[in-house]
């Protein structure tokens, strides 16, 4: 998944104005880079920006999503620990990307830590934070505790693909097979309105197919 497309959720790159020292031209280069998988020459176009201005916390933003996108999560590390350290751990956009960060390595317990501080400082009141946060929590074997702020997140946001698709994995991992045939039909009967940040609607319509499938296949056996 890519920081920048979740955290359009988030509104990553408008949230708090952070894009304000990084002209719309410039953005829009870098974004249709990215988009197009052109990761060196973004990285590149931001590189300028940073020698003219080695601080531009948008740009330290934009290195941290291409080397993310890229795999390369200890450079993006490099650059979201410098901006955070610019902003005393304070800043919820940084504190989320350093999260999901550490849930690219498996360190639930870590990115807890992260997530929780922009849960506070956002007052809850973000889905995407809610999502992620909910997830670590849930791989950290804090399962109940996990599904209920994935579930919160929806509450906020019933129209995030990813938050849907989170939600019946969870709900099918915990046998509550009857929720996750109403987040199912939830999917379908909005699915004009489902929107999808990080990957194509298909790729989501493909995997709750496959979870439906699951559940008749599964209900037709224990009935057998």
């Amino acid at each position: 998944m890519s920081i920048v497309a979740l955290g359009q959720q988030f509104t990553f790159l408008s949230c708090g104005n952070l894009m304000a020292h990084i002209l719309p031209s410039q953005i829009e280069k870098i974004e249709s880079l990215k988009e197009e998988w052109k990761f060196d020459q973004a990285i590149s176009l931001v590189n300028k920006i940073l020698m003219k201005d080695p601080t531009n916390e948008d740009a330290l933003l934009q290195i941290a999503d291409i080397q993310y996108r890229q795999g390369e999560i200890e450079k993006a590390e490099k650059a979201i620990d410098f901006y955070n350290s610019r902003k005393s751990d304070k800043d919820p956009m940084g504190l989320y990307i350093k999260g999901v960060l550490e849930m690219e390595k498996n360190l639930w317990h870590e990115a807890k830590k992260y997530l929780g501080k922009a849960l506070d400082l956002t007052d809850y009141g973000n889905h995407e934070i809610l999502r992620c946060y909910g997830l670590a929590e849930y791989w950290y074997g804090n399962r109940e505790k996990g599904v209920k702020f994935v579930e919160n997140a929806f509450e906020i946001n019933k129209m995030d693909a990813e938050v849907i698709y989170n939600l019946v994995e969870l709900y099918l991992l915990e046998r509550r097979f009857r929720k996750a045939e109403k987040m199912i039909k939830h999917y379908f009967d909005n699915h004009k309105d489902i929107k999808a940040f990080d990957k194509d609607i298909t790729f989501y319509d493909s995997k709750i197919n496959l979870f439906q499938k699951f559940i008749k296949n599964y209900i037709s056996l224990q009935s057998s």
